[in-house]
């Protein structure tokens, strides 16, 4: 007599609900082991995101940005600049660009209206900067390629930066000084946010933006004796796979430029989110696999628990194979009922690693993010392990004697 699946399975719920205890005692190893890949995968995927927008609000992953190669021994720290001629020769030789912005920044310089002195990063910068960093005015505009070509006395400030510097009042029209230089204010950015993760500084990772202010390039360049060192240029591509191209181009044509000397670095947004996703990887990798030792302990746990069940059922199996049950029927009602277990522990598994998530974020001070491929990677081991520690006691208990088995008491 053939036993069906269904039988199987039937069998298999009703030997769980007859033994709960031991049942829950087996299935431990594999909750907590599911419950700590659900957690892991789900920090690993809210780091990407965090990750992904945090350079989406820097400019998105078709950004290119050029700068001093430090592992250099420089002579002179202003080797590693630019000149305006190479500037225009390096504009011209990638037109497929989609926004050019090259600049200067002094960091912590003060910014002084009337008795109050603001200091904070002033920055040079060509009009592309609203582009290649996908930052908007809010109030009033941006510099233009007039200010650029007349060295024209105006400034832009970040929203913190106009706060700091009028409170409430309407800047637009105010003077500011920079280095004996009155300067306009023609302009107010958008406020720059972006949750902080990890619980490190203020509430907003993108506060240092919103403290910046931006005058024309030419102007710091002539008019202030500030950094005078074009050292850094943003690049926007069209699109993230054309960004890898360009900034192999711009690699080329810039080492070219210096004479075969890598005094810059040359990095696109998209390769580094690709190398940020590898390590996240390893570290992913790294942590499952102490997940994987739970499992694997669980995994052994209800082996034996199974050898065992198979010696208190002996007599059972014995009866089933006299009155024509096949040994293959017998082989898939233990694996059937191992599954089982193991499926059930990997439902608890999941069910408490979703529920611990937003304890675990609130202690983590980040955000954690859960998909449907954790459930589906859980579901995966926790009948993975099943298949794998089922095989021994469902081939012992297959391979029982008929006659021995009926002898058994």
């Amino acid at each position: 007599m053939a036993i069906s699946l269904r039988e199987s399975v039937e069998i298999g719920l009703a030997d769980i609900m007859t033994r709960k205890v031991r049942t829950g005692v087996t299935v431990l190893g594999i909750i907590l082991g599911v419950m700590s890949i659900m957690v892991v995968l789900a920090i690993v995927n809210g780091m990407n995101k965090s990750t992904l927008r945090w350079m989406e609000e820097r400019g998105g992953l078709n950004k290119i940005e050029v700068r001093p190669n430090w592992e250099m021994d420089f002579i002179n720290w202003k080797q590693a600049s630019f000149t305006f001629n190479e500037l225009k020769l390096i504009r011209s030789l990638i037109p497929e660009a989609k926004a050019f912005n090259p600049q200067i920044a002094a960091n912590r310089y003060p910014v002084q209206k009337s008795e109050i002195s603001y200091d904070t990063q002033v920055r040079g910068v060509y009009p592309d900067m609203t582009i290649t960093d996908e930052w908007e005015v809010q109030t009033g505009r941006f510099i233009n390629y007039y200010d650029i070509n007349n060295y024209n006395n105006v400034i832009v400030l970040g929203s913190t930066a106009a706060t700091e510097l009028f409170g409430n009042k309407n800047p637009i029209g105010e003077n500011v000084v920079v280095q004996n230089n009155v300067l306009k204010v023609i302009g107010i950015m958008q406020t720059k946010y972006l949750k902080m993760q990890g619980g490190w500084g203020g509430d907003n990772a993108l506060e240092y933006m919103n403290r910046q202010v931006f005058v024309p390039l030419t102007t710091m360049f002539k008019k202030t004796t500030l950094d005078q060192a074009v050292s850094n240029i943003e690049v926007k591509a069209n699109s993230p796979e054309e960004a890898v191209l360009l900034r192999a181009k711009l690699q080329t044509i810039i080492l070219n430029l210096k004479q075969g000397k890598k005094l810059f670095e040359v990095s696109s947004a998209k390769e580094q989110m690709d190398e940020m996703k590898q390590n996240a990887a390893i570290f992913t990798t790294i942590f499952v696999m102490i997940a994987v030792i739970s499992l694997l302990v669980g995994g052994i746990v209800i082996m034996n628990i199974m050898l065992a069940s198979v010696r208190e059922r002996t007599r059972e199996i014995g009866v089933r194979i006299a009155i024509g049950a096949r040994r293959i029927d017998i082989f898939i009602q233990f694996m059937v009922q191992t599954i089982l277990i193991t499926s059930l522990g990997g439902v608890a598994g999941i069910i408490l690693g979703y529920s611990i998530l937003s304890l675990v974020g609130k202690y983590l001070s980040m955000e954690l993010v859960a998909s449907l491929s954790m459930i589906y990677a859980a579901v995966f081991v926790s009948v993975g392990v099943g298949l794998l520690f089922g095989i021994m006691p469902a081939i012992r208990a297959s391979n029982l004697d008929p006659v021995t088995a009926l002898r058994n008491e």
